[in-house]
């Protein structure tokens, strides 16, 4: 009787949480679907005042020259301006939500968030080169992640919402609520659990179903692509897998050196986007198709209204917008221009093997699309989700093929060669350790404090050996710990060894006997940050000692590993434990 109530009270409890987290993913998809809306009608409306056109639907190309040099100077120091402003509210460099769900349990600041967002919009509506995603995704995630805390939910529940914010935010941008989701998986979950996907695909298909209500709907990129599958396919999707590949570690590379060249010259960070508008100012003069995310010039290209010299042109053109709007301070995403430069190089690959050989019987679409995937898969790292992209976006039938062999080749190529995507780069120009989204904040939280210390009697280097022995002997161990005058630690010294120089005539002394290469650690730092050297040095033990360099303890590398690999089944067991319990 009693264990049939405490099945009822658990089944109920279950619906209860489930119901909770799928409202709660229901309301968030239609709110962010609701602001995004009104956002890019709001960016729409700034562009027509400031350049008289959108430039983010529509062609620059007739917009005068002192205009577009101006607003992006100007516009670059009124950027400057507001990241002064937020900077000293400490508000300048939100917790993500992939660095939210890694360390944080799924906890985002709604004002961090906010203040991105906002720059985002003054980013965009000037015509930077990036997108809308980063700000959206950190909208929908922030804002999920708040109220969860306020409603006390726990770790994985927070984790949970993050991941259908983000899920919600990519959606809306792109109408692709597939995309949305697996974006979502890969990058902020780290996994394709179904107990994820649910909610967050709920969130997405909301979220891009209120986009439609108020926008409308059409295909984002109009691709049409029918012809039937040739063995050529194969070959033309790796060599463009392998140029996107090179493509985005050229532009991840090149923005954080942009970032360091700035640095080098100690600009003023109030007037780096200011230099950088100026510089995009001057680029889109010659080129003004890489103003905003580039959504109209990949139907540009689509359209094949471009000649080659002028495509390899846009190509360094983009490329160098990117990099010096990302590397000067403009806040927003590189997502949409990895599309762009994607869509040129697929282009640039058609005019100058495809044509030549083939002819004008092979449609242009195949390589722009293969290419759009392909950069944007090494930028963003989430092949499946880019691919769900393509096919949502682009009216893709057979051309999927090619996109998915594009994917691959430059996922795994950039992977390879450069080990980052553009997110996870970041985190380690930062100096983080933080290589996805899997919760490392709860093993990062133990220390050597937690482990099973040797503790060892300690003595002077003074100390004559016959003393050093005994104590040794009274304490049962076989390493005694060797101090300094000041009690700092300098090294172990074999009981053995003791006993061996007591029997010699002339004996060396106590401190020339301290074996003194033994590894140090401090007590409070986290085992995370030594389990790789400790497997790759093949260190067997590790010395652990205060603040004061005062020796505490000795632990051994089986110990180490034991309570990492405790403690990896102990995260791994809770999410999903939570998780089956919700579901």
């Amino acid at each position: 009787m009693a264990i049939s109530l405490r099945n009822s009270l658990t089944y109920k409890l279950n619906t209860y949480l489930n119901l909770k987290l799928f409202s709660l993913a229901a309301l968030g998809g239609i709110g962010v679907g609701c602001v995004v809306s009104l956002i890019r009608t709001l960016v729409g409306h700034i562009q027509i005042f400031l350049f008289g056109v959108n430039v983010n639907a529509q062609s620059a190309a007739n917009v005068s020259w002192e205009r577009i040099v101006t607003v992006t100077t100007i516009g670059g120091l009124v950027l400057g301006f507001f990241l002064l402003l937020i900077g000293r509210y400490g508000r300048l460099t939100p917790v993500d939500p992939i660095e939210a769900n890694a360390v944080e349990g799924g906890k985002m600041s709604f004002l961090d968030s906010l203040s991105f967002v906002g720059l985002s919009i003054v980013s965009i509506s000037i015509g930077g080169s990036v997108g809308f995603e980063a700000a959206m995704t950190q909208l929908g995630a922030g804002t999920l992640s708040a109220i969860g805390q306020r409603l006390k939910l726990e770790r994985q529940e927070l984790r949970l919402l993050v991941s259908c914010g983000t899920g919600a935010g990519i959606a809306a941008i792109f109408g692709a609520p597939l995309a949305g989701t697996f974006y979502a998986l890969e990058l902020v979950v780290g996994g394709y659990a179904t107990r994820a996907l649910m909610p967050t695909l709920l969130a997405s298909a909301l979220s891009s179903f209120m986009v439609y209500m108020f926008l409308g709907y059409e295909p984002l990129f109009k691709a049409h692509i029918t012809e039937h599958l040739t063995l050529w396919h194969f070959p033309l999707a790796i060599f463009i897998g392998f140029m996107s590949a090179i493509i985005g570690i050229i532009v991840m590379r090149g923005t954080t050196s942009f970032e360091s060249i700035l640095k080098r010259l100690h600009i003023p960070a109030f007037l780096k986007p200011a230099i950088g508008g100026f510089i995009l100012g001057l680029i889109a003069l010659i080129m003004p198709q890489v103003m905003g995310p580039g959504h109209y010039a990949i139907n540009e290209m689509l359209a094949g209204s471009k000649i080659l010299s002028i495509t390899i042109l846009m190509l360094l053109a983009k490329v160098a917008a990117s990099i010096v709007c990302v590397g000067s301070g403009f806040r927003g995403g590189l997502f949409s221009a990895s599309l762009l430069l994607g869509a040129i190089l697929g282009c640039i690959i058609h005019y100058l093997i495809v044509l030549p050989i083939f002819g004008t019987t092979i449609p242009l679409d195949l390589t722009v699309v293969a290419g759009m995937s392909g950069v944007a898969a090494s930028i963003i790292g989430t092949p499946s989700a880019i691919i769900l992209l393509v096919l949502e976006t682009a009216n893709l039938n057979l051309g999927v093929f090619s996109t998915v062999v594009s994917v691959i080749v430059a996922s795994l190529l950039t992977r390879y060669l450069f080990g980052y995507s553009f997110s996870t780069w970041r985190f380690h120009i930062r100096g983080s350790d933080i290589t996805g989204p899997q919760d490392i904040g709860r093993l990062k939280a133990l220390t050597f404090n937690d482990l099973p210390l040797i503790k060892l009697p300690s003595t002077g280097a003074n100390t004559p050996i016959t003393e050093a022995a005994a104590i040794a002997n009274r304490a049962q161990v076989n390493y005694l710990a060797i101090t300094d005058s000041k009690g700092n630690f300098l090294g172990l010294t074999d009981q053995q060894i003791l006993a061996t120089e007591i029997g010699k005539p002339v004996s060396l002394s106590l401190y020339n006997l301290v074996e003194k290469n033994i590894p140090c650690v401090y007590q409070n730092e986290s085992i995370v940050n030594y389990v790789d050297s400790i497997k790759e040095n093949k260190i067997k033990r590790l010395a652990v000692i205060d603040e004061h360099n005062h020796f505490i303890g000795l632990v051994s590398e089986v110990s180490i590993l034991r309570r990492y690999l405790i403690e990896v089944l102990a995260v791994q067991e809770a999410e999903l434990e939570q998780f089956n319990q919700k579901l």
